[in-house]
């Protein structure tokens, strides 16, 4: 049993889509799988744009629709929510997610240098769970390790970081 909202499938044979009928429908599948993918790397608002994106793209295209409708918007909003998170990868700044403290351009690069004297894998870690934003299960998946491992590994990682800060500050 699909636990989604709009899991009957809507087919697209009609010459144009009832775009309306689909948001109703789809709306928290869609909104689902781009949070899956993002998590907390985007804000709530980000996410909604994603959505608001991944519809508009299903008007836009509507006529090179050659799947069912459900797969076709899952496959719209995971590129969708994947170019977003490329795109702002490159610009996200540390915050308190981590360190418990708002950290300003001048504190970043203090803070590049208290994580290039962390070993490799502390520092792989801390990339694939705050920059990549990866989930802890995935990580886990990736350096074959157990989540209790990995969650461990992240605390005392953000241990560290609040100790070096409160050091230097």
């Amino acid at each position: 049993m699909n636990r989604f909202k709009g899991s009957d499938n809507i087919t697209t044979n009609h010459p144009k889509v009832n775009i309306d009928e689909i948001i109703d429908c789809y709306s928290n599948y869609v909104y689902k799988i781009i949070d899956n993918i993002v998590g907390k790397s985007l804000p709530y608002q980000d996410k909604e744009e994603l959505l608001s994106d991944t519809f508009f793209l299903l008007w836009k295209y509507q006529d090179n629709i050659q799947t069912d409708l459900k797969s076709y918007l899952g496959t719209i909003a995971k590129n969708v929510a994947y170019k977003k998170i490329k795109a702002t990868k490159n610009f996200v700044l540390y915050d308190e997610r981590f360190t418990g403290y708002e950290i300003n351009f001048e504190n970043k690069i203090d803070l590049d240098r208290m994580l290039a004297k962390l070993p490799t894998e502390e520092q792989e870690i801390f990339n694939l769970y705050y920059i990549d934003g990866y989930k802890i299960k995935e990580i886990a998946k990736i350096k074959k390790k157990s989540l209790s491992a990995i969650k461990m590994n992240l605390f005392r990682l953000r241990k560290k970081l609040k100790e070096a800060i409160n050091e230097k500050y």
